[in-house]
């Protein structure tokens, strides 16, 4: 006699269901761990907004212009390589800013006041430097007042912007793209880097040639933030765009951009949110 024939036509489907429920429960079971583990996992830092690479713009500025020897970006071996990119940028920059700049193989020469000002550069393979002591500096202009040269450096990890007074040679390091107010007397700077640049918002003030900070906001890694310069409205106002994690409510597994403006009262600068976070998925 076989098996059904004994226990009777319902039993496989008593067993059927049997099986069934304990599919279910265990798929179920396993969901609500996976659902656990996805909420304990922390939420993502910020990302920062896009900023601009380069420090020119793109072409063949430099047709017929003899390059210095040793510098990497003009041995022609790599005419889209950065080092190329930034050779053929500061040859254009040099031509036309029509100022006493010039290059000798690793030294970028500038004159203040008949005096050089001297920025020596390191390339890897010359002078037995490795890929990590790299750094290169790099002629990229004038200050819209024409009283700073504007050179980037390059480093192994990291950026920087240095605006030198071509009165005295006097260095500052502006950190990222400086933006004058309409009529010229602060120059604002916003800068957002994850990693080796600075990341935040500086304010200089010209006084008789020179620049003197009058605020600095730099965020607590504990609370990351990035901000984006989007315009002086005013002399006394600079807005900007911040970018921060989003609230693990309202806003999870994404940022929240505010717009905020930075306004100066008298000698003090204050940053004040004049918009709700909106969440940005």
């Amino acid at each position: 006699m076989s098996d059904r024939d004994r226990h009777g036509p319902g039993d496989d489907g008593h067993r059927r269901a049997a099986h069934a429920m304990q599919a279910g429960v265990v798929g179920l079971t396993l969901a609500l761990l996976g659902a656990t583990a996805i909420a304990a996992d922390p939420p993502a830092p910020p990302k920062p907004p896009p900023r601009p690479t380069g420090i020119a713009p793109k072409g063949d500025f430099t047709a017929g212009l003899a390059r210095p020897e040793g510098d990497p970006g003009a041995t022609g071996h790599d005419e889209l390589s950065d080092d190329a990119f930034r050779a053929k940028a500061e040859a254009a920059a040099i031509r036309k800013s029509g100022v006493a700049a010039k290059r000798n193989g690793t030294r970028l020469i500038l004159s203040s006041s008949g005096r050089p000002i001297v920025f020596d550069s390191v390339w890897p393979g010359i002078g037995g430097a490795n890929e990590s002591a790299f750094e290169d500096y790099r002629f990229d202009g004038l200050s819209p007042d024409r009283e700073f040269y504007i050179v980037r450096a390059t480093y192994y990890e990291g950026t920087n912007v240095l605006w030198v007074s071509r009165k005295d040679g006097t260095r500052h390091e502006m950190h990222g793209e400086a933006r004058p107010s309409p009529d010229g007397s602060f120059i604002a700077m916003a800068n957002a880097s994850e990693a080796h640049d600075f990341n935040g918002i500086l304010v200089w003030e010209r006084a008789q040639g020179r620049l003197i900070e009058r605020f600095r906001l730099v965020p607590s890694p504990d609370q990351p933030a990035f901000y984006r310069f989007m315009r002086w409205k005013d002399g006394r106002t600079v807005e900007l765009e911040k970018t921060t994690r989003g609230d693990p409510i309202t806003c999870p597994h994404a940022n929240e951009e505010t717009l905020v403006v930075l306004v100066r009262d008298g000698e003090r600068w204050t940053l004040k949110d004049v918009s709700p976070p909106r969440c940005a998925r």
